[in-house]
């Protein structure tokens, strides 16, 4: 279930930067991302009532630097709005999931945002790199 989850999630992620940068070019930047976030918010916001795991009792216990987070969101789809209108949505979606398995990578590997430490393998900076070079391919 997860890794169908984690592919319609980078289906979708794609299809929004596509779809934000069409809205871009006709809009401001910010104001798309706006758009994009309402939408997202009243979109969760119907599935949350829903849903039958709508619990907020634990809000309380969770830190409240992390109920800033989806703040990012507003950064990712201004900046995705931007990239895309400069350099075309393969580039920009390739050069989006380097960014994100490397930060993740850094993450994971000094234990940051109480994600639990993990050992990074060999294997898998050499995934990163074999990505890094797939994105060069991808640009030329």
């Amino acid at each position: 279930m997860g890794i169908i989850l984690a592919i319609l999630s980078g289906f979708f992620i794609a299809l929004q930067n596509v779809t934000n940068a069409t809205i871009g070019s006709e809009l401001s930047t910010w104001t798309t991302a706006m758009i994009t976030q309402a939408a997202g918010a009243t979109g969760a916001f119907i599935i949350y009532l829903f849903s039958k795991k709508n619990q907020t009792l634990g809000l309380n216990k969770v830190k409240p630097l992390y109920l800033f987070g989806g703040s990012f969101g507003a950064i990712v789809v201004a900046s995705s709005v931007i990239a895309v209108s400069y350099v075309g949505a393969t580039i920009s979606n390739a050069l989006i999931l380097l960014a994100q398995l490397g930060i993740v990578i850094m993450i994971e590997a000094y234990g940051l945002f109480d994600i639990k430490k993990q050992k990074i393998a060999g294997k898998q900076w050499v995934g990163l790199a074999l990505m890094m070079l797939g994105a060069i391919f991808i640009s030329l």
